[in-house]
Parts: C-alpha cells; structure tokens; sequence
C-alpha cells in the first residue's frame, strides 16, 4: 500500500526545517485564549444580569413610593376636611374648662359678709364697703388694698374714739379665714355745724375719727384661679383667631348638628 501525505504544503515545509517558528498557545486548540474569551462573556453576563435585577429594584421602589406618596397626599386631605371639627372640639374643652376653673375661683362672700356684720360693734358707723378679689375695683384705701393681690374688703366709716378703732380692727381679725387687716388712715374729722338740710354725724358731737381699713383673706386661692381662668380663656381665644388671622378667612365652625351635638 502506498502511504499518503495529508498536511498542506506549508505544514510539510516546517517539518523539514528544524528552526521553523512554531504556533504560538493562542492558536493552539485549548489553550489561554479560550478561557479568557469564556472569562469575558462571563464578566459581560454578570454586568447585564447586575444591571437588569438594579434596574427592576429602582422601579419597584419608584412604584413603593409613588404608593406611599398617594397614600399621605389622601390622608393629608381628609384631615384637613377633619380639622374645623377638631377645632370645635378643643374649643369646647377650652370653654368647659374655663367654667370649672371659675367656678373654684368663686369666694364665699355670703358668708364672709356674714361674719363681718356679726363682728361689727354697735357703736361702728360704715359709709362704704367694696369687696374684690384682687384689688382691681378696689375702694377708698386703694393704696393699702393694691399691695396684696388676694380676696378683701375694704371699709370706710366712723366710729366714737380711737380705741374704739383699735377694737373694730381686733374684731375683725377673730373673722374665720381673715390673715390681716391693715388700716389705711384713722383721724379725726373736722366739725362742721350742722344747718337747715345737713346730715348729722352718726358718730356723735365733737370730732369722731373717720377710717379706712382693709380686711384681707391671703389663705384664699380664688385670686389666683380667676387670674388663671382668664389667662386660658385670652390663650383660647387668641389660638382660636390664629387661622383666621393666617388666611384671611373667617374660621369655619360646624354646626351642632355636623359635630354630633357637641356643646361649646
């Protein structure tokens, strides 16, 4: 049988000659360049598949948000539709708490007044008398009654002689609840004779002294309760005007019949 050369001409002369260059590894079958290649493309994959999963993660949290957005938007409108019921409602409170807090700042002057007639002697003529709370309306001794900030009464009147004065005063500090009474001015009223139409002195002849004296009850909390009572109802009032005031607007009340029967 006759043996047959099947390499092609240029593989046949490199076989001949011993200092023919070789095929480098990257043309060889199996070599570096295969894994490299298969490197590459796997890089590539990762690089798409890394893309895609963040791209899907970007829109999933896109449509998330988009929900939440939707959802506070809706919940930002219905309070505003609730908020002129709420504000009803707080000024209900506000007003039902401003009745209690007044209602403890009451003082018993029913029976202060009482306690003070019966203290009174027989021989004391009075020609005013003015009780207050703070000394804001206070009468003749306003300079006495204006130093202390609590339940008083004020006193001006006559009475027969100076020690008379001074029992009045002892008298009037046995009264249940009284902490002090402080005498504005006692002294002695100038004669006039009396003519045709003229008061007499119910004090008697001569010169009867004249006096103003303030009877104070410091132990009282009522002072301070009206003073906070008023204080919450100028505070209500004025939060009440503070949209209106904002918007220009007239601050929208419901109606009774809108709030279930709610009582301001």
């Amino acid at each position: 049988m006759r043996a047959v050369n099947l390499l092609t001409p240029e593989l046949r002369s490199a076989q001949k000659g011993s200092g023919a260059a070789k095929p480098s590894p990257m043309e060889t079958s199996g070599g570096i360049g295969a894994f490299a290649l298969l490197g590459a493309l796997a890089l590539c994959v990762v690089a798409v598949a890394g893309y895609v999963l963040a791209g899907n993660t970007i829109k999933d949290r896109e449509a998330s948000l988009a929900a939440v957005s939707a959802k506070n938007d809706a919940t930002v409108k219905h309070a505003a539709e609730l908020k002129p019921y709420a504000d009803f409602e707080t000024l209900a409170n506000d007003r039902a708490s401003t009745v209690q807090a007044l209602a403890s700042a009451r003082f018993d002057w029913e029976q202060s007044l009482r306690d003070l007639s019966r203290a009174l002697p027989s021989d004391v003529y009075l020609s005013s008398l003015n009780g207050d709370l703070d000394g804001s309306s206070s009468g003749g001794a306003s300079g006495v009654r204006s130093a202390i900030s609590a339940p008083a009464i004020s006193l001006v009147g006559c009475t027969k002689s100076q020690p008379a004065v001074a029992s009045l005063m002892s008298r009037l500090r046995n009264i249940q609840g009284v902490t002090r009474v402080s005498l504005s001015k006692s002294e002695k009223a100038v004669q006039v004779a009396a003519g045709a139409g003229q008061v007499v002195n119910p004090c008697g002849k001569g010169a009867p002294p004249s006096f103003e004296l303030v009877v104070f009850f410091e132990k009282s909390t009522s002072g301070a309760a009206l003073a906070d009572a008023t204080k919450t109802v100028s505070t209500g009032t004025a939060a009440a005007a503070t949209p209106a005031a904002k918007t220009g607007e007239p601050a929208a009340t419901p109606t009774p019949a809108a709030t279930k029967g709610a009582t301001p």
